[in-house]
């Protein structure tokens, strides 16, 4: 079982498993009694000349550990042993550098052979080669850093700058996902009284932007980084599987650092990979540290600021009436003014009513403020006109209220985001309602695990663009001004059906059936009878689907 040569014999040489067990038994009965420099992946192991991947687990994909090491940047020859492989997924094994392949079971001096083989052919590579090769990843890889070093500073200069505390925790958040490449981010701030942790803000997987957020978490990961002011590094693993998160997430990687205001801990900021394999590095680490000290910088300057700034005194009228710019939408509230100044002048009237001066005078300049309300621009509606008013933000709320259930029976998390305020507008609220609870029942139906978010947006449309709310697909949309909610899920995607049914010319009331209720068809039907549009919107870790309203 000896190598053939001096130089195969020093190859350092990797063994990467699906079974520790496995790995370990590769490297302490074959590898090191043949000479080779041997270890199981891991912190100690040196940068390798040779990976040795053993399968033992077909199901999912059973490359997942090979891509994870590919990942982390290493490029070394693989030899891939497993019982056996699918043929449709041979060219995999190509794209991941794999250069021989034994089946299982197969003597040890097979694989001592195989690994001889594909060292003395990488051996032969010219080393003028080599040495460009590595030039150009450093140099490669000192563009990287030094782009950080600009971002980092760049964000620290904008962040510190700021004076709003919610625009603080989105803006950090925002950054977090973006400086480590991950899926979603999130920060938590300890209540003063209590320390209890609360997720202030997060940023979801596929969403341009963070949302504000008050929700207490249990996170054990969370809660132990707040407590011991060390940061956490949880990678995938084939053995543990996927990570348990604060709202019940499973998510395979995560990286959750301290935030630090005054040398005091005061709150934590995480990164997490939900769907995809990819791992946190060292680096993402020191780049989320570095990120957590400009966010601490900013939290306190902001408290600073909030703390010298001087109240703005307040005006000290007895009745203050509406702004001018603010018409009362009530009829009755003008009737109710109305009444009171007839009240007030018949008492008036009474001359033995009242017998002090000063109460009398005192009584007359309310009266004269009472008839200065009627001044004020008010709009008339009557009760109907009133019925047909929206508030889109309640109408969402109550819909997921109904819905929530139903969620947690399958398991899901259903959130409405708070969002901007939106001014009512006349439609039905009836089919505004039944089209939120028919999308929600139709993302419940199709995703497995993870939350449903909705989320309602007001912009306007020019020339088919909206600066506020930008469209990512092409839809038909006249100039004005539009309001629109969001379904959005962690579902894998929509069905052929439904897609058929959201983007068809013609609407055909029986496509896009998914079980019980409304077919999608019948939803898309009832959105255009309010002449508005919907469409879909896809992304690896997220589907959504937007109906939107013309508002007047």
């Amino acid at each position: 079982m000896e190598p053939s040569t001096g130089q195969s014999n020093s190859l350092n040489v990797i063994v990467v498993a699906d079974v520790d067990s496995n790995a370990q038994a590769i490297v302490e009965r074959i590898l090191k009694p043949s000479g080779f420099h041997a270890w199981v992946r891991g912190d100690e192991a040196p940068e390798p000349d040779m990976l040795v991947v053993d399968v033992t687990q077909l199901r999912g994909d059973p490359l997942a550990s090979l891509r994870n090491v590919r990942s982390m940047g290493t490029e070394a020859p693989a030899i891939l042993l497993a019982a056996h492989f699918p043929l449709a997924r041979l060219r995999e094994l190509f794209k991941l550098g794999v250069k021989d392949f034994l089946l299982k079971p197969y003597r040890p001096s097979e694989l001592v052979r195989a690994i001889t083989t594909v060292g003395e052919a990488r051996a032969k590579q010219s080393s003028s080669q080599m040495l460009s090769g590595r030039l150009e990843r450093m140099r490669e890889q000192l563009e990287r850093r030094t782009e950080e070093i600009r971002m980092l500073s760049e964000i620290g200069r904008v962040v510190v700058r700021m004076d709003d505390l919610n625009q603080i925790l989105r803006s950090v958040v925002e950054a977090a996902s973006f400086v480590t490449d991950a899926e979603e981010s999130a920060i938590y701030l300890a209540e003063p009284d209590s320390e209890d942790l609360v997720l202030r803000a997060s940023k979801q997987a596929g969403e341009r932007h963070a949302t504000l957020q008050k929700i207490r978490t249990n996170d054990t990961l969370v809660g132990e980084v707040y407590r011991t002011g060390k940061p956490i590094l949880r990678q995938p693993s084939t053995q543990a599987g996927p990570v348990k998160v604060q709202t019940g997430f499973l998510v395979q990687s995560t990286l959750n650092v301290p935030l630090h205001v005054d040398n005091q801990i005061v709150g934590v900021l995480g990164v997490y990979n939900r769907l995809a394999p990819r791992t946190f590095t060292e680096h993402h680490r020191t780049l989320l540290i570095a990120l957590s000290d400009w966010a601490g910088v900013a939290l306190e300057q902001a408290s600073l600021r909030r703390d010298t700034t001087p109240p703005e005194p307040a005006e000290t009228h007895p009745m203050s009436a509406p702004p001018e710019t603010t018409p009362v939408a009530t009829a009755q509230w003008v009737a109710g003014v109305e009444d009171a100044i007839d009240t007030l002048q018949r008492f008036l009237g009474n001359t033995g009513a009242l017998k002090d001066p000063a109460d009398r005078a005192d009584l007359n300049g309310l009266l004269n403020k009472l008839r200065s309300l009627l001044d004020i621009p008010v709009i008339h509606l009557d009760e109907e006109q009133t019925r047909e008013l929206v508030d889109l933000n309640s109408l969402m709320s109550k819909s997921v209220e109904a819905m929530r259930s139903d969620a947690r029976q399958r398991g899901l998390e259903i959130v409405a985001e708070r969002s901007d305020p939106i001014p009512m507008f006349r439609a039905d609220r009836d089919k505004i309602r039944q089209v939120l609870e028919a999308l929600i029942a139709a993302a419940i139906r199709r995703t497995k695990r993870g939350r449903i978010v909705l989320e309602a947006h007001t912009f306007d449309i020019l020339r088919s663009q909206s600066q506020e709310f930008p469209l990512t697909v092409n839809v038909d949309m006249h100039d004005g001004a539009w309001a629109a909610v969001r379904v959005s899920d962690s579902s894998s995607g929509l069905s052929p059906d439904t897609i058929q049914a959201l983007t068809t010319a013609t609407t055909d009331p029986l496509s896009g059936k998914m079980g019980p209720g409304l077919s999608m068809g019948e939803i898309r039907m009832i959105v255009q009878s309010m002449k508005g549009v919907m469409w879909y919107e896809h992304t690896p870790a997220s589907t959504s689907i937007t109906f939107a309203l013309p508002i007047h």
